[in-house]
């Protein structure tokens, strides 16, 4: 009797392991796939099924990294770095600003020569009032490169609040924390509040 009481019992956990196994997995191949809102909604549904650990793993492997975009958007230029992170419509956008820009600077020295170019940029040639094609150029380049280098924190925050939610890790914690005044020993209310 024993016995049969045992082996119910193993089944039961076994089917209860399983059960969370397969929505860890399936939570896991939505997010591999992409961070789309369609995939995101598939994870929330889910989300009740996992445990805080596989929450927070999941969100550890999944979040949108911002380190490696933001270098290769400094660096390279060119939307490299939101095209890595996933931000195509941003992407498109830099490759095509940084190509134009890039394009006109190579289209005024041709034009101009490289020493009335250089002339003009360090502000030796023309008139005062003169504006080269190049000089608007590379104002509009560095602009970009600031706007590109910001894009990937921007972004990745945007992305990694809707997988937290998705998750439902909460970004509020309360708790109970001791305290000691003169009066005697108590116990305090605290709220941390990450945003």
């Amino acid at each position: 009797m024993t016995k049969k009481i045992l082996i119910v019992l193993a089944l039961a956990l076994l089917c209860t392991f399983s059960v969370f196994a397969d929505a860890y997995n399936d939570a896991n191949r939505y997010l591999k796939a992409n961070l789309s809102d369609q995939n995101l909604q598939k994870v929330a549904e889910l989300s009740p099924q996992l445990t805080q650990d596989q929450k927070e793993y999941l969100f550890r492997w999944n979040k949108v990294d911002t380190v490696m975009p933001f270098a290769m958007n400094l660096v390279l230029g060119f939307g490299s770095g939101s095209f890595s992170q996933g931000d195509d419509g941003m992407g498109i956008l830099f490759l095509a600003a940084d190509t134009l820009c890039t394009g006109a600077i190579i289209y005024d020295i041709v034009a101009t020569g490289w020493d009335n170019f250089i002339n003009s940029i360090s502000g030796k040639g023309g008139g005062a009032g003169e504006l080269k094609i190049a000089k608007i150029a590379l104002i509009a380049a560095a602009g970009m490169r600031v706007w590109q280098s910001i894009r990937p924190f921007t972004y990745a925050k945007k992305k990694n609040t809707k997988l937290k939610s998705a998750l439902g890790l909460d970004e509020t914690t309360v708790a109970l924390a001791p305290i000691v005044t003169d009066d005697g020993m108590g116990l305090v209310l605290s709220a941390k509040i990450r945003y």
